[in-house]
């Protein structure tokens, strides 16, 4: 679900494996089906994405495991935790949350299990509705390359090289699995897409490893009878993704059948992006309950159902979420923290959230650290804030609105030089054109509050809230640097066009 790219960077290492005894239904000793690299995943980020290990010029990387998207990319927090330059190439990627500048970086190294890159031209996707903490994608055209099966109850992607197997049944794992057939795809649609069935209508499906749930295109529903004016039909949030914008998403209930089997009662998203990718796209919560082999070798889908809910779509507090945290996954604490928080999955409980967002924080979550500082920053413990947030950002080091608060800490903490030097060298990295690159500016003395404000836009939709971004975090610079008079003029401002719901900010401190 990331970005419309094009061609494969890496190639696997076809090397020697162990070979697993022949299968129940092969003729002995004609089929072999060699796992020729396994790569453990886990979850990983605010919104807990399935990500696996790799290595980018010698240090550790996490990389996002990503069957919708179209190359093998990286990302600002990459780049910029190794100091790789950029390259502007005038191109841009698509995805839910809009469109991403694309840039070029040269690596001299890329390590994912058994692949191994040497000096290479890699893409760069510029930018995200939050900043990642993983440090590049692995895209369709890597996945795809031979059979591939991911199982997220073992948390295991395992490619596999058949030989001889002609049409023999690959379903080894258990006597339930199904098949159904894949259609064949092309270079530069490397994700195999394959049939399934919403209340009754044959629609064009993929799976997208790389989104947290399950979604119908509008345009799908509607051919499915489904009406999002309907009774079965509410508002459901957003999806974000590239880019700084976010799709609509709805609720719905409906029928979903893939190959035997049928989930009725479905509730299923829908989303009005306009991508297009498919009609339908199978995210985490599909995986979660199924173990899927993609046999691209037979051009044929293997699956089988393992057990809970296939279209979780985060409408509750999940099982599986609460035994990550449980189980010490720091990024799944801050999940939980932040669900205590809003109130919107389970009755909110702020001393709870606290307790899960202080012990992740704790556990190296660079986003609970992020949060846990403006926290602090909020509570005028501006030493405490400096250090969680200077901690967050070795992590996430592409978060520009962290660095903003920890400007803003460090001022109030006694040390303007220190703060002043440390949001130059963030920005210094940060291209012209990047929001919020103009605040920055404001907040180092080189663009005016006047021109700060018309960077920002007019008050139409996205101008709307970049203008309110704009107006709260000059609020913060004047009350950081006693200047009361600039507080209240930047008050009446915000009170007239941003004391909203939908705009509502946080004062860093009076």
């Amino acid at each position: 679900m990331n970005p419309t790219l094009s061609r494969p960077l890496l190639r696997l290492a076809l090397g020697a494996a162990c070979i697993l005894a022949p299968l129940a239904h092969a003729e002995p000793a004609k089929c072999t089906y060699t796992p020729i690299g396994k790569l453990p995943l886990r979850y990983s980020g605010p919104e807990l994405a399935i990500t696996t290990e790799g290595t980018i010029n010698g240090k550790p990387a996490e990389l996002l495991v990503d069957t919708g998207a179209y190359a093998t990319t990286l990302t600002r927090t990459g780049t910029e935790r190794r100091g790789i330059r950029l390259y502007a190439t005038g191109r841009h990627a698509s995805g839910f949350g809009g469109t991403s500048p694309i840039y070029a970086s040269i690596v001299n190294e890329f390590i994912v299990g058994p692949v191994r890159a040497g000096r290479s031209n890699m893409p760069v996707v510029g930018s995200f509705g939050d900043t990642p903490s993983y440090d590049g994608i692995l895209g369709a055209p890597f996945l795809f390359q031979t059979d591939v099966e991911i199982s997220l109850a073992t948390k295991q992607l395992t490619f596999f090289v058949p030989e001889k197997c002609g049409s023999t049944w690959l379903g080894y794992w258990g006597q339930d699995v199904q098949e159904i057939p894949l259609r064949r795809h092309d270079q530069d649609h490397m994700n195999p897409k394959f049939f399934v069935r919403v209340n009754g209508k044959e629609l064009e499906a993929m799976i997208d490893t790389g989104a947290s749930i399950s979604v119908i295109t509008a345009d799908a529903a509607r051919r499915a009878g489904i009406s999002l004016d309907g009774p079965n039909a509410r508002r459901n949030g957003e999806i974000a993704g590239v880019g700084n914008y976010t799709a609509s998403l709805w609720q719905v209930t409906t029928q979903f059948q893939i190959g035997e089997e049928t989930v009725k009662n479905a509730e299923m998203g829908v989303e009005n992006s306009g991508l297009n990718m498919a009609d339908v796209i199978l995210g985490a919560d599909f995986l979660r309950a199924h173990r899927v082999l993609f046999a691209l070798s037979q051009n044929k889908l293997y699956f089988s159902y393992v057990g809970g809910e296939p279209f979780g779509q985060r409408r509750k507090l999940e099982p599986w979420m609460v035994a990550e945290a449980e189980g010490g996954n720091a990024d799944a604490q801050f999940a939980l923290a932040s669900i205590y928080r809003s109130g919107e999955l389970v009755a909110q409980d702020k001393e709870t959230s606290a307790a899960w967002l202080d012990k992740a924080a704790r556990g190296g979550s660079p986003y609970a650290k992020l949060y846990s500082g403006r926290v602090l920053l909020i509570n005028r413990d501006y030493a405490g804030a400096a250090s969680r947030l200077s901690s967050a950002l070795e992590r996430l080091p592409a978060e520009r609105r962290g660095a903003l608060w920890l400007y803003l800490a460090r001022v109030r903490a006694g040390q303007p030089e220190l703060a002043k030097s440390e949001l130059a060298a963030i920005f210094a990295r940060t291209e012209r054109d990047e929001w919020p690159k103009p605040i920055g500016e404001f907040y180092l003395g080189t663009l005016s509050a006047e021109k700060l404000l018309a960077e920002a836009g007019d008050s139409r939709s996205k101008g709307k809230q970049r203008r309110c971004q704009a107006l709260a975090a000059m609020g913060d610079w004047y009350r950081a640097h006693a200047q009361p008079e600039g507080v209240n003029a930047i008050e009446a401002q915000i009170k007239d066009s941003c004391d909203t719901p939908e705009l509502r900010y946080t004062k860093l401190g009076d």
